[in-house]
């Protein structure tokens, strides 16, 4: 099947969880996230904030700023076709709704973050596959950021969005994918 196809195949059937199963799968996913070693050694950790039904990560980014983990989000820039990454210290003052309604990072030179210093990153997608592949939402903001990354990256998704991509030469592997069932190590 081809990427628009699944794209619109997987949207469809996200979109139709309830919000108690979000809530619940969400919960499940975060929490074998915080038991993994790549997110207990990380010091500093890129987290998107979830939109509409993605994996819920505003109760992950509360505590891992509670616990003195530094956290990054990324700020979109759509002029540019790129994601600029902004440290925050509190989720209620140093955020704004931004590109289309997401909720970003208010801008900061000052907290600006460079691509390689991260320790984590916490990918967002629509579909991942088993070889740690993934189907964004198109703009491939995510890809030309991770090109720079040599952090551990770390997809969250929920079990019914793992399906086989194809694969193209611009894509990033990811390094785990975790769901509420299981955690895929990508590499094996």
């Amino acid at each position: 099947m081809d990427k628009k196809k699944l794209r619109y195949q997987v949207l469809t059937m996200r979109n139709a969880l309830s919000d108690e199963d979000v809530d619940r799968m969400s919960r499940s996913i975060v929490e074998k996230l915080e038991d993994f070693p790549a997110y207990a050694s990380a010091e500093l950790i890129m987290v998107y904030m979830d939109y509409k039904r993605e994996v819920m990560t505003t109760p992950l980014v509360e505590k891992a700023l509670e616990k003195g983990k530094k956290i990054v989000l990324p700020l979109t820039i759509p002029d540019e076709h790129r994601l600029s990454l902004i440290e925050i210290k509190d989720l209620k003052s140093d955020i704004m709704a931004g590109f289309k309604g997401i909720r970003e990072p208010v801008y900061d030179i000052n907290r600006s973050v460079a691509a390689q210093e991260l320790d984590l990153v916490v990918v967002p997608g629509v579909v991942f596959d088993a070889r740690g592949y993934r189907i964004g939402y198109g703009g491939g903001y995510y890809d030309r950021l991770l090109k720079d990354v040599n952090a551990c990256k770390v997809g969250l998704a929920f079990e019914m969005q793992i399906h086989p991509v194809a694969e193209e030469s611009h894509d990033v592997k990811m390094d785990y994918v975790i769901t509420e069932k299981r955690i895929i190590n990508c590499s094996i």
